[in-house]
């Protein structure tokens, strides 16, 4: 397709924020990979300290029948619970690596100009801005309920409306009629807008 329209620098920098959080990502699920394969694989034994065999030891004297039952019942335990947390990293750790990928891909769409680029960016802001509101919501219920700090409430309400007007500025920019142009979804105006 030979395009002579020139990529709009809004389109850049939302690029180039789409390859900072996708890196940011792929680090966090390469992260969460390798401590969920950790805890999954090291024995809980390994973590037990002097100061508890110590206290192990004076158990035992006080107790030497029922301690080490009571002790294997604990390690096994606290060794289900290791795995389980390990299988839950590692689950997590492979979502957060396949989204930070996604990124990437969808960054390179951006700087191309693809138009699936875009109709994923414009999806993923919508949803976006849907999980600001009702995190900003359920966030204000919690606090109000539970929570009589008032100050990390309008912290939290702040932080959630600047969220959903960035993505409101990302969202009207990208049906900007130049950027839509770029993208394919449009003809070009004759009034180029930055």
């Amino acid at each position: 397709m030979d395009r002579q329209i020139k990529r709009p620098i809004g389109v850049t920098i939302i690029a180039i924020l789409t390859i900072i959080g996708g890196v940011i990502l792929i680090f966090g699920g390469i992260s969460l990979l390798v401590f969920g394969a950790f805890f999954t694989s090291v024995p809980i034994d390994v973590f037990i300290s002097e100061q508890m065999k110590q206290q192990q030891q004076q158990l035992q004297l006080q107790q030497p029948e029922q301690q080490p039952q009571q002790e294997l019942q604990n390690a096994a335990e606290l060794q289900e619970l290791a795995r389980f947390l390990g299988g839950v990293g590692i689950v997590i750790g492979a979502i957060v690596l396949a989204v930070g990928i996604g990124y990437l891909v969808v960054s390179y769409g951006l700087l191309k100009g693809k138009g699936w680029a875009w109709i994923i960016t414009v999806i993923l802001t919508i949803i976006a801005i849907a999980v600001q509101i009702v995190s900003g919501v359920t966030a204000s219920m919690f606090d109000a309920s539970f929570v009589d700090d008032t100050n990390s409430f309008v912290t939290g309400i702040i932080a959630q409306i600047v969220g959903i007007a960035i993505n409101g500025v990302i969202l009207y920019y990208l049906y900007r009629p130049n950027v839509k142009a770029f993208f394919g979804r449009s003809l070009p105006s004759t009034n180029i807008q930055r």
